[in-house]
């Protein structure tokens, strides 16, 4: 009895469900934070609250909002609908959106593989070992999963851009990839338009090097040739499907106009050659983020380079070092840097180290990787003592015993010789339930340590008399005008009196008096209590 080979979207489709499994639980156990979640958040709920076609206009506390354009803010508002504003509710549209990265990455691979194969004569056979490596990969960097359960454009974007890359790359079905390459544009149009353009010219020169050796392979090479039986169906249903991110632009330029320019000049293509609100590390921005957030993975990047350049003669090994040259070169130039734009990094990456992951499996080759693993799980290891000692604080204990347990016993295997797969399944697995328990905790979002809580403080500012301003003290905090229920501005030099002010501290200004202080009885040691405080021109007079 022969068995049935399974179908090709056997295994992305089961990539995606343990994706699921990974990324969406515990989403709704922290606040929201300051800036991008608080602020999509707010322009979603005005969506939700408007029922004509001016709905379509992004707007944020009433006043037209020129940044980003309305694709992700338009389905959260969708969710807001129907579930209400609870975090998970907000979280669980980007996050879904986010888990399809990792399917398509691995289509991406397979295709690339498949490609290959034909190119150097070689039988078909099965394909699916690079992609499904490089896809448990993407799954688990724990940037790629971290950034994707949150509020936020990047993690909507990187499925949008690979969906975009992998249709490039179809050059057996033209049409299929024209049409599936519009819808990408489409949705990155009405996410980053810049980044529309960036990435379409990213993935079509490397599709465009993946696709030459092999008789015109890539989509690119149909799409160039107007002798192709295809070439004028692939660009009707190219240019079809780009229709609704066009559209979309068209009809905000007609009702905003200049306005409308905004997100494509100085919040688009102006950070490329200006810095924008203080944001000029420069390139150590984003070589930060790489470092922190690369392991484990990053033990298998120099084999999985120097695999890539012994395979430049055939399109995988092409498109693989064109794909991570063109990101890089897209983020290092940017002189606006902010952590969250290396984000596109992480797929071209793990393009990179997963062929290498999936011939140290398939050959059971030990390779160099027992002495680095070993050494990162006593690290990890380590921290996990120090914080059961109390040494350090606020570090997440079951994660970190979790990671550390897996990478030193796969050390130890590899350096007495044991087997290979099972060195490589416990650092999969291990990692896999690390990150699966890190979410359980509020350490997650660590960002949030930095700054006082806005949610309680919110509640407080809800209560508080409409007709009188609410100012903060220092910079603005967009989580607190969200959790207040009103816009929250940073305090003036001349503030109008009378005012309630946010202000850390139990102190009150000259001029004002403590109304609410949170929280009321502060443990020694813990964050600066945070006070409401009212503030009159009588009692300001009188003090001066």
């Amino acid at each position: 009895m022969r068995l049935r080979r399974p179908r090709p979207w056997a295994v992305p489709l089961l990539l995606w469900l343990l994706t699921c499994v990974l990324w969406l639980p515990w989403l709704g156990n922290v606040p929201l934070r300051d800036w991008d979640e608080a602020g999509i958040a707010r322009t979603a709920l005005e969506f939700a609250q408007v029922a004509d076609l001016n709905g379509l206009l992004p707007t944020r506390w009433g006043e037209p909002y020129l940044n980003k354009p309305p694709g992700l803010h338009l389905l959260v508002a969708l969710a807001i609908r129907l579930g209400g504003t609870h975090e998970a509710v907000l979280r669980l549209v980007p996050a879904v959106l986010s888990t399809t990265a990792i399917p398509l990455v691995a289509l991406i691979q397979q295709e690339l593989v498949l490609q290959s194969r034909r190119s150097s004569g070689q039988l078909p056979g099965s394909f699916a070992g690079e992609g499904l490596a490089t896809a448990l990969i993407l799954m688990t960097t724990l940037p790629m999963a971290r950034h994707g359960r949150l509020l936020m454009l990047d993690g909507a974007l990187i499925s949008a851009t690979l969906l975009l890359w992998w249709s490039l790359l179809l050059g057996r079905h033209p049409c299929r990839g024209a049409g599936l390459a519009g819808l990408a544009c489409s949705a990155l149009l009405l996410l980053k338009p810049p980044a529309a353009l960036a990435f379409l010219v990213v993935g079509l020169a490397a599709a465009l090097l993946a696709g030459q050796p092999v008789g015109g392979r890539g989509l690119w090479s149909v799409l160039v040739q107007p002798a192709h039986p295809c070439w004028r169906q692939a660009w009707s249903c190219g240019l079809l499907a780009t229709v609704p991110g066009l559209a979309w632009h068209g009809w905000h330029f007609h009702q905003r106009g200049d306005g409308a320019l905004v997100m494509w000049g100085r919040q688009g293509f102006g950070r490329l050659v200006e810095t924008l609100e203080g944001h000029h590390q420069g390139w150590s921005v984003p070589a930060f983020e790489l470092l922190k957030g690369g392991w484990p993975w990053f033990l298998l990047l120099p084999l999985g380079l120097h695999l890539a350049w012994r395979q430049r003669k055939h399109p995988s090994g092409r498109w693989r070092l064109s794909i991570l040259a063109g990101c890089l070169a897209v983020v290092l130039s940017l002189k606006t840097q902010l952590p969250w734009y290396s984000h596109i990094l992480w797929p071209p990456l793990a393009c990179v180290e997963g062929p290498a992951l999936a011939r140290l499996w398939r050959e059971r080759h030990r390779g160099q990787l027992g002495a680095p693993l070993l050494l990162l799980g006593l690290v990890v290891l380590l921290a996990t003592v120090l914080q059961v000692l109390a040494v350090v604080d606020g570090l997440p204990l079951v994660p970190l015993l979790w990671a550390g347990a897996a990478f030193t016993l796969s050390g130890v295997l590899l350096l007495a010789r044991g087997a290979a797969r099972w060195a490589l399944g416990l650092v999969l697995v291990g990692w896999w339930l690390a990150l699966f328990c890190f979410w359980s905790t509020p350490t997650w979002l660590w960002e949030l340590n930095e700054h006082w809580p806005t949610r309680p403080v919110g509640l407080v500012v809800r209560t508080l008399p409409a007709e009188f301003p609410v100012f903060v003290a220092g910079t603005g905090r967009p989580s607190l005008s969200w959790y207040g229920g009103r816009l929250v501005q940073p305090r003036p030099a001349q503030p109008p009196f009378p005012h309630h002010l946010v202000i850390p501290g139990e102190e009150p200004l000259v001029g004002c008096r403590l109304q609410a202080l949170f929280p009321p009885s502060q443990p020694p040691g813990q964050q600066k209590a945070v006070g409401v405080q009212w503030c009159d021109r009588e009692a300001f007079n009188g003090s001066h």
